[in-house]
Formats: structure tokens, sequence, C-alpha cells
């Protein structure tokens, strides 16, 4: 039996938490003629016809979570880390995610880079970070890399995110809080 690859474990957890939302959804709403609209753009059902039921309804908000409110291109990051290994990638993803600096942290092996390091070509194989954060915590987040990291000087480079499927980007929202004001 092969393993699946980590792409493919990723969609099918994304389908999956879907498909239960909808399921779900359509249990409360049970009526034979409710009507699906699918957003093309992002597959997720965004109308419940008969009901008015929406996709910011659909959300998981509750009481303790504050309403999230429409995206605005670059509020979340990508970082990009690169580690000696696994092991080291997984120490410091878990780290990274326990302490809210990053929502959800993807772990990609089998990275090879090629480089210059004081004067001398390298050609290590590394494991990648994809680290999903709030644009406003990547400071913090590059400093606790740097103070975690097994390497004298960590690649953690950012890009900011456009756009996105907006269940998604709120659910980054929340599990990455505003950095503090001091």
């Amino acid at each position: 039996m092969s393993a699946v690859p980590p792409p493919t474990l990723a969609i099918i957890c994304i389908v999956t938490t879907l498909s239960a939302v909808l399921v779900a959804v359509l249990i409360k709403n049970r009526s034979s003629d409710v009507a699906i609209v699918i957003d093309e753009r992002s597959s997720v059902p965004v109308t419940l016809q008969q009901n008015e039921v929406t996709a910011a309804s659909m959300s998981t908000t509750t009481a303790d979570q504050p309403e999230v409110g429409p995206y605005e291109p670059g509020q979340h990051s990508i970082a990009y880390v690169t580690t000696p290994d696994e092991n080291s990638a997984k120490a410091l993803a878990r780290k990274l995610v326990e302490r809210k600096l990053a929502a959800c942290v993807n772990i990609i092996p089998g990275l090879t880079s090629v480089y210059e390091w004081e004067g001398k070509l390298n050609e290590d194989h590394e494991t990648l970070l994809m680290i999903k954060t709030r644009t406003s915590r990547v400071d913090e987040l590059a400093k606790f890399v740097r103070e975690n990291h097994p390497y004298s000087v960590a690649e953690v480079i950012s890009v900011p995110i456009e756009n996105g499927n907006p269940p998604y980007l709120e659910w980054l929202s929340r599990s990455v809080p505003e950095r503090k004001k001091t």
C-alpha cells in the first residue's frame, strides 16, 4: 500500500471539511426545494436559497470569537522557512502553531537547495515550511524562528496573500490573533 502524497491529503481534508459543513446546513434546512448555488471561483456553497442561508452564516463563529469582516488583500502572509530535516521542521511548526504565530504550517520534504555560502557552492537536501499567518505577525514570527532554528542564518521570507477562499481566510484570522499593541 503506497502512502498518499501530502498535497493530496491536504485537498482531502479541505473537501471533507467543506462536505461536512454542507451536509450540516442541508440537514438544518431540510427541504426538497433548497437550491445550492456554487461560486465558481471558490467552489464553496455561497447560497442555500429558500431560507437565505449564506456562506457567512456557515462560519464557525461562536460567542467568544469576534466576527471577521471582509478580507483585505495583504492581511495575511505566507512565510517560507527552510530547515535541515523533517524533525527540526516538525518541532518548529508545532511551536509556531502552539504560540499562535501560525494558523497552519505545511511541511514539504525532499527539497534541494543550491546556494553559495561563505564562498562555497552548496547543494543540500532541506525541508520547507510554508507558514500561514497574519502579516502583522511576520516580524514576531521571524524573530521566533531566528531564536529557535538550527541554522546560524535562517531563511524567513514572506509574501502577502492577496485573495483566497473566504472561509479559510476567516479561520486563519481567528487562529492567529492580531499582534498585541505595546
